[in-house]
């Protein structure tokens, strides 16, 4: 019976070390101290215990903002293997693809996400700036669109949408989400208020000669 107890004892001992391990790595990886995170985060998985899938994920994205991507892209492909229905894993590793600019890569990523979780706002966000990337501006609108009606007060969506909706000559929808945006304070938040104010500005000067081209032709 004391064998026992001190086994369930030791149990919950080692749970504790990787919860406080675990949030250790956490605090590390928000305060930009990316090695740190890695030994934490590694001393977790040492002790087998807990969420190794979400564990793995963070040392993954530890390892990313480091620049091993070799590691990085270990660390998701043993997640996957352990839980290869993890949304948010998904989403992490398409950020990872997409810092590589291989946006093909990232949008498969992002779409599976999506298959799990349809409501992942997060993965639909990046999704459509991969679209952007890769000149699939509909796709990329109507993705952002799904956002914004998400997520009303999201205010970097105005801002992509609008970038987006100018690229397709849709100069009065891109100009609302631009002035939608600063309303927002987006651009006091983001430091790019003049930049998105001088593309209205140029966005106004477009609608304008598109206009008297069309009034030159009747």
């Amino acid at each position: 019976m004391a064998a026992h107890l001190a086994r369930v004892g030791s149990l919950g001992y080692d749970f504790f070390m990787v919860d406080n391990y675990f949030d250790n790595g956490l605090e590390q990886l928000d305060n930009g101290d990316y090695e740190g995170a890695v030994v934490s985060f590694t001393k977790a998985l040492r002790l087998a215990l807990g969420d190794l899938p979400q564990i793995l994920m963070y040392r993954g994205i530890a390892y990313g903002n480091l620049g091993d991507f070799r590691r990085a892209f270990a660390d998701f492909d043993e997640c996957f293997r352990l839980n290869d229905r993890y949304p948010d894993a998904y989403n992490e590793r398409g950020n990872l693809y997409r810092v590589q600019h291989k946006y093909r890569d990232a949008l498969q990523d992002y779409s599976t996400a999506l298959l799990l979780d349809e409501a992942f706002h997060e993965a639909r966000y990046n999704r459509a700036l991969c679209y952007e990337e890769l000149g699939m501006l509909d796709e990329a609108e109507r993705d952002l669109s799904q956002v914004i009606q998400a997520l009303p007060g999201l205010a970097p969506a105005y801002e992509a949408r609008g970038r987006v909706r100018a690229r397709l000559g849709q100069f009065d929808a891109a100009i609302s989400d631009y002035q939608r945006y600063l309303r927002m304070g987006g651009g006091r938040e983001y430091d790019n208020h003049s930049e998105i104010q001088a593309a209205i500005l140029t966005l106004q000067v477009q609608r304008w000669t598109a206009r008297l081209l069309r009034l030159g032709r009747k």
